[in-house]
């Protein structure tokens, strides 16, 4: 299973172009010259309008010349701006990263540049204690000072603002400079807010994402046309930070984003740190206590809340909150987020009265009723209440894809919205493996061209886990619409090298089930022995080994290999055998009744020894039955005849005399046994004679 990316190429609005050149100037590095056109793209809310990205061959950064500053005061569609942004569309996470990159025990003050609503401000001045600010022209940042109650300036900042005084400890700017035509200026703005020991953090999108064949989902974030007016890379923004007279700079390129740190003095930074995640939950839950009767921040704070109880398994407040929400939406939109099977949203999108449409569907639902169900649903799930939970999930799932349509009539987009929905369907599946098989593989296969990242790596847990669990038991029917997808996985696993885990070494025992019952045994033991090298419980990986066993070709015994020596009259190798076989004692497992036979042919006829040979005549007659015993006493009597005359005089008589009483008469052992009893009479005689 792989998923086919939405290409560059593919989009109208959006279109590769590589045969166009202008002479521009790069706003990063500063090179004049002749630049490719890569792009032509208009924005989403402005279809007529189209801009051109150029890349500066110097230093790889993009830029599109021709476009506007976005007038970021605008107050259209305010309250719809406020409550997605509030609800789905701000990342705490990613907005607070940066506050532990380089932190050090001294830090007081932080300024961010661009802050828009203000969540790491607010959660730099409650959680951190630092005297915190935020400087943002935005509608949306005004409206979370006053929301927050945090300190916002509404204005641009400039290096004569009172702001820009060299106070500031940290200086923040994150995915702003992307939307500033004259990247020097704003920098020099940054430093001037900046502390001579201070450190000034960015981030900003990744130009390097952009090359042709780069799926749509990777590029939307960056490109951004109307929006972003240069898309920096690695090197340009490297350039801009040392015109601006930094000697220490760190940047790293993580997948579509560009985070970096500078300064003046030696620091240290680690991209990788995070501010502690009891800090957030402290943070999230006194701001719901504080402002949680705005039903707006009710929805950001608590649903957030709720997601952090569940990701640190604090299952017991995860059930109180989840009960509060509960109660506080029936309040608030008139439905009960615990009867899930009940709400079905529904929204057509048209370009006739959609704004009034958008707004209904605003005033009725929480935009992150999706990600509340699904965490509802895990909350259910951990509890044991498996048919409560499949039902949240299996909501979870069908409201994800009717918000992302609301979501796209606003020109927005949620990927945890759409991330959610995923995560359920495979969740559903998961509970679903057992009572029904076939709706689990119909959900995966829905959405398998859907998942990528993180979701492509739970598709294949829970594809293994469906898999598995209905091949082992014999249900390959119902599992065959993944069979391949699976195989092909394992299959690939195997070419790279990677060790698989449990989940997917019961899988390939299923896939061993399903070549044994269809009659490909050697296929099914190479799948029972890559299923066994999976199992980290021993007696699990013997239970794959045994079967392996069974189906394997059984290699000749060191027994079988001396009879079909002698058959064959290969005296070489019933020479080597035999003789290391002889000296095994009677009573070793080795030694069954055709073995013990072919011991004793090896000593009458290829290493002589009439006593050996006895013995193992002996023996073979003990295990044997019918025929088969008749003919070992018939060669004690042949091996006897070669004793000398003492020992024969003693043992003959008695073996002649019950191979007579025995002799079937017929047939070919018959006639063997009369031989040896008529040569045995005649010898008698004749010595009685000549006595």
């Amino acid at each position: 299973m792989s998923r086919k990316p939405r290409t560059l190429w593919a989009e109208p609005w959006m279109v590769w172009r590589e045969n166009a050149w202008r002479e521009l100037t790069c706003p990063a590095c500063e090179t004049t010259g002749l630049m490719p056109k890569r792009i032509d793209a208009n924005p989403p809310y402005k279809p007529r309008e189209r801009y051109n990205l150029f890349e500066c061959e110097t230093c790889g950064t993009l830029h599109y010349p021709d476009a506007e500053v976005f007038e970021y005061e605008s107050r259209r569609d305010a309250d719809l701006a406020r409550k997605f942004y509030l609800e789905v569309g701000a990342g705490l996470d990613a907005m607070i990263a940066p506050l532990a990159w380089s932190a050090r025990n001294d830090v007081g003050s932080f300024l961010e540049v661009g802050g828009g609503y203000g969540f790491s401000v607010d959660f730099a001045s409650r959680e951190l204690g630092w005297k915190a600010a935020n400087i943002d022209p935005s509608f949306l940042a005004r409206t979370g000072a006053a929301d927050l109650g945090h300190a916002h300036v509404a204005a641009y900042l400039s290096p004569d603002h009172k702001l820009a005084d060299q106070s500031f400890d940290r200086v923040l700017s994150s995915e702003v400079i992307e939307h500033v035509k004259k990247p020097d200026d704003f920098i020099n703005a940054l430093t001037a807010a900046l502390a001579p020991d201070g450190v000034l953090l960015l981030t900003t999108p990744n130009a390097a994402v952009v090359k042709k064949g780069a799926s749509l989902d990777d590029l939307l974030p960056v490109i951004t046309a109307g929006h972003h007016l240069v898309i920096y890379s690695k090197a340009g923004l490297q350039a801009v930070l040392r015109r601006a007279g930094y000697s220490r700079i760190r940047i790293e390129e993580s997948g579509p984003t560009l985070h970096a740190a500078a300064a003046r003095e030696d620091f240290e930074v680690d991209f990788n740190a995070r501010p502690d995640r009891s800090r957030l939950q402290s943070y999230l839950a006194g701001r719901l206590e504080r402002l949680g009767k705005d039903h707006t921040l009710f929805a950001a704070f608590a649903v957030r809340l709720l997601k952090e109880y569940v990701h640190t398994g604090q299952w017991d407040e995860a059930r109180h909150l989840r009960d509060r929400i509960t109660r506080r939406w029936l309040e608030d939109y008139g439905f009960n987020l615990r009867m899930a099977d009940s709400l079905k949203p529904d929204f057509v999108p048209g370009e006739k009265g959609q704004r009034r449409q958008l707004r209904k569907f605003a005033a009725n639902h929480p935009f992150s009723l999706a990600i509340a169900l699904y965490y509802s649903g895990r909350i259910d799930q951990q509890g044991g209440n498996t048919k409560q939970a499949l039902g949240a999930l299996l909501a979870c799932a069908r409201i994800a894809t009717t918000m992302q349509t609301v979501f796209s009539a606003m020109y927005a987009a949620c990927r945890e919205t759409e991330e959610a929905g995923l995560r359920a369907t495979l969740a559903a599946a998961e509970i679903n493996a057992s009572f029904d098989a076939e709706s689990a593989c119909d959900a995966l296969l829905a959405i398998a061209d859907k998942v990528e990242d993180l979701v492509r790596d739970e598709w294949w847990r829970v594809a293994c886990h469906v898999y598995a669990s209905n091949a082992l038991s014999g249900h390959h029917a119902a599992v065959s619409g993944i069979e391949a997808h699976v195989r092909g996985w394992l299959e690939m696993a195997r070419d790279e090298r990677r060790a698989l885990t449990p989940a997917e070494g019961y899988a390939a025992g299923g896939v061993g089930e399903h070549h044994q019952v269809n009659g490909r045994p050697e296929q099914a033991a190479r799948w029972f022995d890559v299923a066994a090298t999976a199992m980290t419980d021993p007696a699990e990986a013997d239970v794959f080994r045994r079967k392996a066993a069974e189906l394997k070709p059984k290699a000749p015994s060191r027994g079988q290999q001396l009879i079909d020596a002698l058959n064959s009259d290969d005296e070489d190798t019933a020479q080597h055998i035999g003789h290391a076989m002889s000296h095994l004692p009677v009573t070793s497992d080795e030694i069954d009744a055709s073995v013990a036979y072919a011991l004793g042919i090896y000593h009458l006829n290829i290493a002589p020894d009439a006593n050996a040979a006895i013995k193992w005549f002996a023996r073979s007659a003990e295990l044997a039955n019918g025929d088969a015993r008749l003919d070992a006493e018939l060669h004690i009597a042949l091996a006897a005849e070669r004793l000398a005359d003492g020992p024969r005089a003693r043992i003959l008589p008695d073996l002649i005399h019950q191979l007579e009483i025995a002799n079937p008469v017929r047939g070919d052992l018959g006639s063997r046994i009369k031989e040896l009893t008529d040569r045995y009479r005649a010898q008698s005689g004749a010595r009685e004679e000549t006595a």
